[in-house]
């Protein structure tokens, strides 16, 4: 991880956004399963204390709330 670029781009808005473009353009255009996604992500979430940060960056849901809708 270069933290030098990702400061970089924290200061920029335009990076940033084009950033989370890329991200979705990524998860829509993985041929991976979603059952092996679910699988990383949960498990990930069981190991990782701060799940809750990530999900609610990436969807605006907590873990709790996601699993609700399940």
């Amino acid at each position: 991880m270069n933290k030098k670029v990702i400061e970089d781009i924290l200061e920029n808005e335009s990076l940033l956004e084009r950033f989370v473009e890329i991200l979705v353009e990524e998860i829509i255009n993985d041929d991976e399963v979603y059952y092996k996604k679910g699988r990383q992500l949960l498990s990930l979430s069981l190991a990782e204390e701060n799940a809750d940060d990530f999900f609610i960056a990436i969807c605006g849901w907590n873990i709790d709330s996601l699993l609700e809708k399940l």
